[in-house]
């Protein structure tokens, strides 16, 4: 489990928020059904630590000290979402959020894709509809990834969420007939095949009849 130290802030605006950030700090905000937001503070190269191996999936305990760096806090927390500036892309602000004990909750969780499909060795194209799928599980279940195996795919084939092997106690919140990943016959393939057919249709012979046959079967 990745651990995280924050620190309080008490929110006065922006221009305080703005000597955090030259002060290299991220701004962040603890929040859940069952939890009264809490502002935090965040040292940049702490986060950046943190941020370059964490996915949404991944538990974070989280340690919020104050300025007297006294542990006055401890959260398990998941990460939410992150915002960035416009220009640099720098990560100037994060959401965490901490689920209620006891409770399901709602995640997004990163597909996995496993093989090479056997319709990609004949021309075609995998596309991957989804690359994470909606579940709802216990906060201590939550996968950190899964496994979509492709390998026996060919082409035009596809796999739905019903085809797929989800851990226990794990609910995906997409309809079971939605396609997760199918293999695209290109263009080229199509042609082919269809030329293909059209060589086997054998043209039936037309007999013309000469014009005094003609005339002795209309007497």
């Amino acid at each position: 489990m990745i651990v995280l130290e924050a620190y309080t802030r008490q929110p006065k605006g922006k221009r305080e928020a703005r000597r955090f950030k030259r002060a290299g700090e991220v701004l962040g905000i603890v929040y859940g059904p069952a939890t009264t937001p809490i502002p935090i503070r965040i040292k940049r190269s702490a986060f950046e630590k943190f941020f370059s191996g964490v996915s949404e999936t991944e538990p974070i305990q989280l340690i919020i000290k104050n300025e007297n760096e006294e542990v006055v806090n401890q959260k398990l927390v998941f990460l939410k979402s992150i915002q960035r500036d416009k220009i640099t892309e720098v990560v100037v602000h994060v959401d965490f959020y901490e689920p209620m004990k006891g409770h399901k909750m709602r995640i997004n969780v990163p597909i996995k894709v496993v093989g090479k499909p056997v319709g990609v060795e004949k021309g075609g194209f995998l596309e991957l509809v989804h690359e994470e799928l909606p579940v709802e599980t216990d906060p201590d279940k939550v996968p950190k990834e899964i496994e979509v195996d492709v390998s026996e795919l060919d082409l035009g084939d596809s796999i739905h969420v019903r085809d797929l092997k989800l851990p226990e106690d794990v609910k995906c919140l997409l309809s079971e007939n939605e396609v997760v990943a199918l293999v695209m016959v290109p263009k080229e393939v199509v042609l082919e095949e269809k030329a293909a057919g059209a060589e086997e249709i054998e043209e039936p012979e037309v007999i013309r009849k000469g014009k005094k046959e003609e005339e002795e079967e209309e007497k």
